[in-house]
């Protein structure tokens, strides 16, 4: 089935195909022969996790073919989604989802690939990958926190410095103070003639032309 969009065609069958598919291999073979516009579109649903690898293993395949603007979409998708580095609630007791460790080491192969790369050309949320690098972090899930750790902690994780410095920021608990105002200037007098320094001249001047006129004064006297 096909509709179209904004003036461009959009294929949406795979999103239907996929909750109908039996087993792990026919949403295998849905995936491989789906459009590329198909995978994002099913990524952006919620689905189990042996399907979310079929479509993110299909889409690293297909991405060196892809152009600027579907790379910029599968990022923010996997933004959006966490990287799936958390199992949804009504997913914890099932036996199929993976164990911790390999979720946190995929979402960390996904990042590397699908969100880095835009980081480092500065065309990512930089704001928006902070703040889910500050939620896995801190979430109850040893999986996200797993993940956090396997983006963050090596010799180049590639992040840009505003992330690091909203992570120090979010970690120390440092607020983000308002700079403090500063003073109003000092009303002026109205006899002012000018600035502090003019009017300490003024002064010293008027003390020189006083003294000048008493020395004047007895002079006159004097004589």
């Amino acid at each position: 089935m096909r509709r179209r969009k904004r003036g461009r065609e959009v294929e949406t069958s795979l999103v239907h195909k996929l909750p109908t598919a039996r087993s792990v291999e026919e949403a295998r073979e849905l995936v491989v022969r789906a459009g590329s516009r198909e995978l994002l579109a099913a990524l952006r649903r919620p689905q189990a996790y042996a399907v979310v690898t079929e479509l993110v293993r299909e889409i690293a395949r297909r991405l060196p073919s892809w152009g600027h603007p579907m790379r910029r979409e599968l990022c923010e998708v996997a933004i959006a989604r966490e990287l799936w580095a958390v199992p949804p609630s009504n997913a914890r007791d099932d036996p199929s989802e993976p164990p911790g460790e390999q979720r946190a080491a995929n979402a960390a192969e996904l990042h590397h690939w699908a969100v880095r790369p835009l980081l480092a050309g500065g065309d990512a949320p930089v704001g928006t990958v902070a703040e889910l690098l500050a939620r896995l972090r801190t979430s109850p899930e040893p999986s996200a926190r797993e993940a956090f750790w396997l983006i963050v902690d090596g010799e180049h994780p590639g992040l840009p410095d505003a992330v690091w410095l909203t992570l120090l920021k979010e970690a120390y608990g440092l607020p983000r103070t308002a700079p403090r105002p500063s003073p109003p200037p000092e009303p002026e007098h109205p006899d002012d003639l000018g600035n502090g320094y003019t009017r300490r001249f003024l002064r010293r001047a008027a003390l020189l032309i006083g003294g000048l006129v008493v020395a004047i004064v007895l002079i006159v006297l004097v004589k």
